[in-house]
């Protein structure tokens, strides 16, 4: 028996030997599998993102021009000369101001949608369609269609106010500073409040039916049901939403241009708008590249600003 020993031992640490050398030999697959599937989409995301944005800080510091044929490094200049620029702060003002009003209005126009296509009424598939309509359009026959109904001679929101008694004389709506950031916000909220209700719709039918039936029998109203149940419950798809249609707004261009091109005398003159005008009107990649980075901070604020305010309700919560 004394004899068996050694031999079994060695018959055990060889049986070890093999499982460890299968075990490094899959962790080795394991780890070239990863490298295969992952590296292809770190690739491309370095090439189509990474790379960009290198590239356009960096053209920030440059008075890279294809006009005068210049490309030296300038520094801080191009930054000092963007906030000494009085129309940095209009097209601030005017990227905020498209960029937050129509999710405002699209997100009330959108969670009353939901709000009663989540009953039980009548074509309620049906609706639920028509009312993906402005969303399934693409943006730039959006646009086309606003500038058309916004006619100045023929339009048919003039026809309408006019035959309501609402104005007398046909009004330019998008020719005049005061009236065309609101139409252009308007354009905006059509085509976004069907996205708003389909992402509330989603988030109000996760409630469970039996939740709401008992506050019901216990006799709280409509608006205290939406109040303490169905906002609580949908919060987190609100935010969500919400953040996502700031940025989409602040980097929408394909609305925006065909109606105005950013005016009249800038007044609906975006930061995308600007870059556009910039860079492949002027030709002027540094000063298009530094409003870039300055449209790059801007929504990085408002994202950590937005995303912490929510996160602050939700642990007050």
């Amino acid at each position: 028996m004394g004899d068996d020993m050694p031999a079994a031992q060695t018959a055990t640490f060889h049986g070890i030997a093999v499982l460890g050398q299968a075990g490094s030999d899959m962790r080795r697959q394991q780890r070239l599998f990863f490298a295969a599937t992952v590296f292809p989409a770190i690739a491309v995301i370095g090439f189509v993102i990474v790379a960009p944005l290198v590239i356009g800080i960096t053209y920030s510091f440059t008075n890279l021009s294809l006009i005068e044929g210049t490309d030296s490094f300038v520094g801080l200049a191009n930054y000092r000369h963007l906030l000494a620029n009085p129309t940095f702060y209009q097209s601030l003002w005017n990227t905020l101001f498209l960029g937050v009003s129509p999710v405002i209005g699209g997100f009330l126009i959108g969670f009353g949608q939901a709000l009663l296509l989540n009953e039980a009424v009548v074509g309620r598939s049906v609706l639920r369609g028509l009312t993906l309509l402005p969303w399934v359009i693409p943006q730039i026959v959006v646009s086309f269609l606003f500038l058309f109904m916004y006619n100045s001679s023929v339009g048919v929101v003039n026809v309408l106010f006019t035959d309501l008694g609402l104005t007398r004389h046909f009004i330019p709506w998008l020719a005049k500073p005061g009236t065309a950031p609101p139409a252009v916000a308007i354009a905006y909220v059509w085509t976004e409040a069907p996205f708003f209700m389909l992402m509330l719709l989603a988030g109000l039918q996760t409630i469970p039916p039996e939740l709401i039936e008992a506050a019901r029998v216990d006799g709280a109203g409509w608006w205290q049901r939406l109040r303490h149940i169905v906002l609580p419950s949908i919060r987190r798809i609100i935010a969500i939403s919400t953040i996502l249609m700031v940025i989409w707004n602040f980097n929408n261009f394909t609305i925006i241009w065909p109606l105005t091109q950013g005016g009249p005398i800038n007044a609906t003159l975006t930061f995308a708008v600007w870059v556009y005008r910039q860079a492949f009107q002027n030709f002027d990649l540094g000063t298009a590249s530094t409003i870039g980075v300055a449209w790059l901070v801007l929504l990085l604020v408002v994202t950590f600003l937005y995303l912490r305010v929510v996160g602050g309700e939700e642990t007050a919560a």
